[in-house]
């Protein structure tokens, strides 16, 4: 049976009011979450995995500041990935 909220469309509204999480990556590599800056790598691993655990998941918007090595976003982005977030954005 297809859940009633789901039958109706009422999901894809939902999903679309959660807002999304925003990882940043400053100029000297540095990770913050939600404009909180991580103490580490490890940090950012354990949010990824928490944030890939949600239902509905939120979308993941990584922002990366121009004198940062594309490196560091790119390390970034793959985390997400394999921590299994599913949508994956840059602003």
């Amino acid at each position: 049976m297809v859940p009633f909220a789901t039958s109706l469309g009422l999901r894809d509204q939902w999903e679309a009011d959660i807002e999304p999480l925003v990882l940043s990556v400053d100029a000297d590599g540095a990770y913050y979450w939600n404009e909180q800056k991580l103490p580490d790598d490890n940090a950012l691993q354990g949010h990824l995995a928490a944030a890939a655990a949600q239902d509905p998941q939120p979308d993941l918007h990584i922002r990366g500041d121009r004198a940062v090595r594309y490196e560091r976003v790119a390390q970034a982005m793959t985390a997400a990935q394999q921590a299994g977030i599913k949508k994956i954005g840059f602003v």
